[in-house]
């Protein structure tokens, strides 16, 4: 197979959960059926840091009802709309509700790439007596859900989505409306003057009910199950609302209704059984990643990443069964900047393994997407280019989403007969978007075209190509490296063309391109950071050289300021002995397997503004770097050190959380000489930040992956059960101001 990267699992080991400041969290849903993004949901409780002050707003945050997503061809046709979580699929049928439940008595079997199994069990919810309705919707939302798989005739985009449904008429007179949000379903009875209530009956098919000591009903299947909690009814008389007296009556151990009191039949009546827990984490039943973010001028941010959360099939049956869910797809979503909704989500991919790893945003907010594929063209939504036929291996694709999220303006490939991987993207005003990786491809089948290098160096190459605007076609593309092994982590485009790389590489100054600078020579340990700068025409390199010591050295991040300089964040076990440490942010290497260094290259890359560490004495990742209009440079990865040593000040979180790691989000100065603020992102399992973005006025989004569940994982809304899937992708926003009020707003991606 090619070079298709993943990061490895995240390992568990459970730990006390620290206190979080200024906490409101937004979780949005990667549904296994249809979109993996059905449910936006909030948890909205604020903890206070005993050093810091609370936050001044966040009221905005959050506020969002569950999405009731349309069926439009892309499940099968008894289905109206559905809602998805972790744990739970729920469909609306004319003759019912069918709910699909994560089989928790039976482990997720995991096997290599596409064979990931997942145990479900199934249950009906039947209208006994009732008429075929079939539901509407109401309220309909913004977001809306695409997939682009397979040919364009088979794409199925810009699907609505609802806050309710409405079964009218369900039994005569009497509607059944559902709604909800946070992490809870709800459903009301709308009955009409003169109708009977005692008509509405419900039964299950594959589960039992009861009645416990609070009135609530008890849902029990051998999969698990869920109360509804004891209804309540009433009328609107003379503009008051008035209480009527109702509880459950249960035929037999399958099948319900309502006996109530006396009420006013000449007046309607609401019988509300108030709520369907929908059980805490909301999302795909399997696994999530998030690996790249952009935010756009006015703060909507943008992620991708992968997921293997599948679209599940109506299930025909009651009990438990078991779904195959196939391979992971590439997963794009914008969310509006107040975080109170969902613009769109939407699938990248075709019938293999399809990753995306990076994204870019213009000034018109279109996306632009790279990563890696070992789907062909047969399966992948190949759209004009720039190479419509895959390549052989795995391929890089790149693929530009409309603004509206609706549709592709373009997709396609770039790769050659062997293993090819876009790592990274970045867009200039004209539109030409810029990717660089790595590829095992030689010159015989990779489209090298102008430069900076036509041929290739063997034991693999960076590799940097522009995109022409309508994506027909490459401008340029080209060959970074030596006779070692080269990667290219990140990129960069200033305002003349110019892109900026950085990576990897073990190839010594005898046959790497090293020029200018900012070090000419190999440090002589098992790899070091490069960067690199390419001519607007990408015929050539304005310069290029080392950044390292005589141990591991790998350069992760990149970004640029207004005047050229460059700065580049990764990770390095070389102590400052053989390290260019220069100014800061710290001058001293802290032990542990590996230290976070940021640094800070001149403009004509002839030697550092600043270089140093961040980290503790266990170990730590530098993954992704963004910078500010003032020249601040902020970072994210993740690190095994504790507050007792890791250099956490101010926030978000200056308490480690446990676990194998946690994300971290620092600031550092623009000098470089310290840090402004350093603090955690995590709970008691394993967290990892994988990119960042920055928005204008300096507050900082960042995305990543977490095995934490919400019990620990800084949420304060919903029920505590196990988190069902893998992992799950998330987004959180920090911001900072000079009178030291933070305010951390985590958006979960389930």
């Amino acid at each position: 197979m090619g070079t298709m990267t993943r990061f490895k699992d995240l390992y568990l080991s459970p730990a006390p959960k620290a206190v979080l400041l200024g906490l409101v969290i937004l979780i949005f849903a990667f549904s296994p059926t249809l979109s993996h993004v059905s449910q936006l949901d909030l948890a909205g409780t604020s903890i206070a840091h005993p050093t810091v002050k609370q936050p001044r707003d966040v009221s905005s945050w959050g506020k969002m009802p569950l999405f009731f997503i349309a069926n439009q061809g892309q499940l099968d046709n008894r289905v109206a709309y559905y809602l998805s979580g972790s744990d739970k699929t729920l469909y609306f049928t004319p003759g019912g509700v069918t709910i699909a439940l994560a089989d928790i008595s039976h482990n997720h079997t995991t096997g290599s790439r596409g064979e990931h199994a997942h145990s479900r069990y199934i249950l009906k919810l039947e209208f006994m007596g009732a008429n075929a309705v079939r539901p509407f919707g109401q309220e309909m939302n913004q977001a809306i859900i695409s997939y682009f798989k397979g040919k364009p005739g088979e794409w199925r985009t810009g699907l609505p989505t609802f806050s309710k449904i409405s079964y009218p008429n369900l039994w005569e007179r009497i509607d059944l409306v559902y709604s909800g949000n946070v992490d809870r379903l709800k459903y009301e009875f709308l009955v009409q003057p003169g109708a009977d209530p005692s008509r509405i009956r419900l039964a299950y098919q594959g589960a039992s009910i009861s009645l416990n000591q609070e009135g609530q009903l008890t849902v029990s299947t051998p999969a698990g199950g869920f109360n509804d909690d004891a209804p309540v009814a009433y009328q609107d008389v003379d503009g008051e609302r008035v209480s009527v007296t109702v509880r459950y009556i249960l035929t037999d151990d399958t099948t319900y209704g309502f006996s109530l009191g006396p009420y006013n039949q000449n007046l309607p009546l609401v019988i509300d059984p108030a709520v369907l827990v929908y059980c805490g984490f909301i999302g795909g039943n399997d696994t999530e990643w998030g690996y790249g973010i952009a935010v756009d001028s006015t703060g909507n941010a943008y992620i991708t990443g992968e997921t293997f959360s599948t679209e599940e099939s109506f299930p025909e049956i009651v009990g438990p069964g078991q779904t195959q869910s196939g391979e992971m797809d590439a997963f794009v979503a914008k969310i509006m900047a107040d975080g109170s909704g969902l613009v769109y989500a939407g699938f990248i991919g075709g019938s293999e393994a399809d990753l995306g790893s990076s994204i870019a945003v213009d000034s018109a907010g279109n996306a632009y997407i790279t990563g890696n594929t070992q789907s062909t063209e047969e399966t992948f939504p190949v759209l004009n280019g720039p190479d419509l036929e895959s390549n052989g291996g795995s391929d890089a694709f790149v693929a530009k989403v409309k603004s509206d999220g609706t549709g592709l303006d373009y997709a396609g490939f770039i790769g050659g007969e062997n293993g090819d991987s876009g790592n990274s993207i970045s867009v200039d005003s004209s539109g030409g978007a810029y990717i660089t990786g790595y590829t095992a491809s030689d010159e015989t089948t990779f489209p090298d075209l102008i430069g900076p290098d036509l041929s290739y160096n063997g034991d693999g190459d960076a590799f940097i190509a522009k995109v022409m605007s309508d994506g027909s076609g490459l401008a340029y593309a080209g060959y970074i490296g030596g006779s070692g092994s080269d990667q290219a982590k990140g990129i960069a485009v200033d305002s003349n063309g110019s892109s900026y790389i950085v990576g990897m590489t073990s190839s010594t100054e005898s046959t790497f391109p090293e020029t200018i600078g900012p070090d000419l020579s190999y440090n002589l340990g098992t790899s070091d950071a490069f960067v690199a700068k390419v001519n607007s025409a990408g015929s050539g390199l304005v310069y290029a050289g080392y950044l390292g010591g005589v141990s591991v050295d790998e350069g992760y991040g990149i970004a640029i300021d207004s005047s050229g300089s460059a700065y580049v964040a990764g990770r390095t076990s070389s102590g400052q002995a053989s390290f260019p440490v220069l100014v800061g942010p710290d001058l001293t290497y802290n032990g542990g397997s590996s230290d976070i260094f940021v640094a800070k290259i001149n403009n004509d890359g002839t030697g550092f503004v600043y270089a140093g560490y961040i980290g503790g004495n266990d170990g730590e990742f530098g993954y992704a770097i963004g910078i500010d209009s003032l020249g601040s440079a902020y970072l994210t990865g993740y690190t095994f050190s504790t507050e007792t040593n890791f250099p956490v000040v101010g926030g978000p979180d200056l308490t480690h959380n446990g676990g194998y790691w946690d994300a971290y989000v620092a600031k550092v100065k623009a000098d470089g000489s310290g840090l402004i603020y350093c603090g955690y992102l995590g709970g008691e399992n394993s967290d990892i930040g994988q990119g960042i973005a920055v928005d204008a006025e300096g507050s900082t989004y960042v995305v990543g992956a977490t095995k934490s569940n919400e019990a620990t994982f800084p949420e304060a809304v919903g029920p505590d059960i196990t988190m069902n899937g893998e992992r799950d992708a998330f987004v959180a926003k920090v911001t900072y101001s000079p009178d030291d009020i933070y305010t951390y707003l985590p958006l979960v991606v389930r």
